[in-house]
């Protein structure tokens, strides 16, 4: 099923770096539970989804591609960049290099949802146009939309009713991720503890 892998590891990977990092992590607690006075208000929910796609796209590795040519377009070489690519030769980027190009995303291994923001100061030297989680152009993703919504929608919902925090600590500083094509991940380990005043509205939503 389309998302049934990379939706669940990007959204994994979001409750990694949030509960690894306390800063975001209470910034975006008090703007959700602030904001709204009750969960059914909450029908958008954050925008961090783009920052742990970054740090840890759930599709690691290189989308290969190969030029399609007519006849008379066979004799003529491709290039790229002043490189001649002859006809036949597949061509990719690996997105999680692509995502830690310091040149495009300065501090590249930090964790900073803020660069995506206008009012941050890295958001001038971030090249967003690097950003390619869900691919570019006509291979593009035609489920992004739906993924940055369910994401952003459980994210949302979750804060609302649970605080957690990291049952175990990994030692790496970054969401861990396996190339088989898309990903597979361990983790992360979290503990979910109710928020007692949230939790009776579910009972009162049953009856």
């Amino acid at each position: 099923m389309i998302g049934g892998d990379t939706i669940p590891t990007g959204m994994s990977a979001l409750f990694f770096y949030l509960a690894r990092n306390q800063r975001c992590y209470r910034k975006l607690a008090e703007e959700i539970r602030t904001t709204f006075k009750i969960s059914s208000q909450i029908r958008n929910g954050s925008q961090l989804a783009g920052a742990d796609l970054r740090m840890s796209p759930p599709i690691t590795g290189t989308l290969w591609r190969q030029q399609v040519v007519t006849p008379e377009e066979a004799s003529e070489p491709l290039i790229i960049d002043g490189h001649t690519i002859p006809t036949g030769t597949q061509i990719g980027v690996n997105t999680y290099s692509l995502h830690h190009n310091e040149e495009y995303f300065p501090r590249p291994f930090t964790y900073l949802p803020e660069r995506w923001l206008p009012d941050c100061p890295e958001y001038q030297t971030t090249n967003r146009n690097a950003f390619a989680a869900f691919s570019v152009g006509a291979r593009g993703c035609a489920g992004k939309p739906m993924a940055y919504l369910e994401a952003s929608l459980v994210i949302a919902k979750t804060l609302w009713y649970f605080d957690f925090e990291e049952l175990t600590r990994a030692e790496a500083n970054e969401y861990q991720l396996n190339d088989i094509v898309v990903s597979t991940h361990k983790g992360p380990w979290l503990k979910f503890t109710p928020r007692p005043e949230r939790i009776a509205e579910l009972h009162m939503m049953k009856n």
